[in-house]
């Protein structure tokens, strides 16, 4: 009898999970939307006035297309591409590069090679921040947080707006790559 009930609840408790998933990427994706509206990159290091934002996913979709909306949205002007990539060395266009968890053994190589691009730098993998990447999607319980590399955002040359900085977790002592 145990045994039938665990067997029926299995797949509700698995469909649940399911469902947070789901919710979790919609919610980091609008944030995603909100970083890139919050964020100044260099007059001299901007693309040109009417060039589109491009968003990078390097290492494959964790957000399940949750960001196909934001495909051709404005954002502070300027209309957002999407673009995946498989590897580093076609990043030179993005604004924004969301980093893959599975792109974490070679985060340290990765950062090396993207020092002091205007590129605002994104993952959800632990330590990211504090490994010198710029904002990083952390989790406690059910709530999503933001945790911010302030040198590392510095050293890119990149401002990011207070409204932001207050809703995030500072990384101290943080420096970029």
């Amino acid at each position: 009898m145990l045994t039938a009930l665990l067997l029926l609840l299995a797949p509700a408790a698995a469909r649940a999970q399911e469902n947070l998933q789901l919710v979790e990427q919609e919610i980091k994706a609008g944030l995603l939307y909100n970083f890139l509206k919050y964020t100044a990159w260099p007059q001299d290091r901007a693309p040109a006035p009417n060039a589109p934002i491009i968003v990078c996913l390097l290492g494959g979709d964790p957000f399940a297309g949750r960001l196909q909306p934001m495909a051709g949205r404005t954002v502070n002007q300027r209309t957002i591409q999407l673009r995946n990539l498989q590897m580093v060395e076609d990043a030179e266009p993005c604004s924004l590069l969301f980093v893959h968890a599975d792109e974490k053994p070679q985060w340290g190589q990765l950062s090396l090679s993207l020092a002091a691009r205007p590129m605002l730098t994104v993952s959800d993998f632990p330590g990211f921040a504090d490994a010198g990447g710029m904002i990083e999607f952390t989790r406690a319980g059910n709530r999503i947080g933001v945790k911010i590399n302030a040198g590392a955002v510095a050293a890119a040359h990149l401002q990011v707006e207070d409204r932001l900085l207050r809703l995030a977790n500072p990384v101290r002592g943080g420096t970029g790559p």
